[in-house]
């Protein structure tokens, strides 16, 4: 049986689901929780110029955003790092496109990294409703979504 793994990701919290070799084993599925150091702020305001029609404010926003960019890719190297060795078969899941986010920086790493079996929407869950939906994802006949590649 292969090792499977689910990420339930937004950009605030991540929970990595390990579940147990053995399909129906009696083990509990181990569960890693990340949280982000991205910063939450709001639009940054702009400065005037001393000349009519001058730029506003460009600079700020434009080192805000680079700011953010770098903290996700941070934050997606984290949790990259926290998927276990053994893992084969990866989900990702979760409300916002940080999911989508976190398919494309573990398809940009070449070695090491499990099979991206599905990148799917989810809601706010517990963590026993995560692990419930990693199993009944890993277990359902249907064709999975992949991600485009």
């Amino acid at each position: 049986m292969k090792n499977q793994t689910g990420i339930w990701v937004d950009l605030r919290n991540a929970y990595i689901i390990n579940l147990p070799a053995e399909l129906h084993a009696n083990e509990d599925a181990e569960v890693i929780h990340l949280t982000s150091e991205i910063e939450e702020s709001a639009a940054a305001g702009g400065t005037r110029s001393k000349t009519p029609w001058g730029p506003q404010g460009g600079d700020l926003q434009r080192t805000a955003q680079e700011r953010r960019h770098h903290e996700e890719n941070g934050y997606f190297s984290a949790i990259m790092d926290a998927i276990p060795p053994n893992a084969a078969e990866l989900v990702i899941f979760g409300p916002s496109e940080a999911k989508h986010g976190l398919a494309n920086a573990l398809g940009k790493k070449v070695h090491g990294q499990p099979k991206i079996a599905g990148v799917e929407s989810a809601d706010q869950m517990t963590q026993h409703q995560m692990v419930a939906w990693v199993r009944a994802f890993f277990t359902r006949p249907a064709s999975r979504h992949l991600p485009n590649q």
